[in-house]
């Protein structure tokens, strides 16, 4: 989502400076970057998460699929939560 969200985007209302999508789209927009950011950055606590049980408890992989289901799925979730109000304000 980064790729192929906030990089386009950023790159296109840099060159343009100013907005020509309507108001509808720019909610959108801003909503979809600011969960991108946040899902990456989420995702990567899960991962972290992930390879320090993995050291603590190598023998334990069986419960690690499920587990990190979870953990993507609160991830996300926190992601679509806190960016949420970002289709409000903009």
């Amino acid at each position: 989502m980064m790729t192929f969200v906030v990089m386009p985007l950023d790159a296109a209302w840099n060159v343009t400076v100013q907005w020509f999508g309507g108001e509808a789209l720019c909610k959108l927009l801003c909503f979809l970057k600011l969960f991108a950011m946040q899902a990456a950055a989420f995702i990567l606590v899960v991962i972290t998460l992930d390879r320090h049980y993995a050291i603590l408890h190598p023998l334990d992989a069986l419960s690690a699929h499920r587990r990190n289901r979870c953990l993507l799925l609160l991830a996300w979730s926190l992601s679509l939560l806190l960016a949420s109000p970002q289709v409000s304000f903009w």
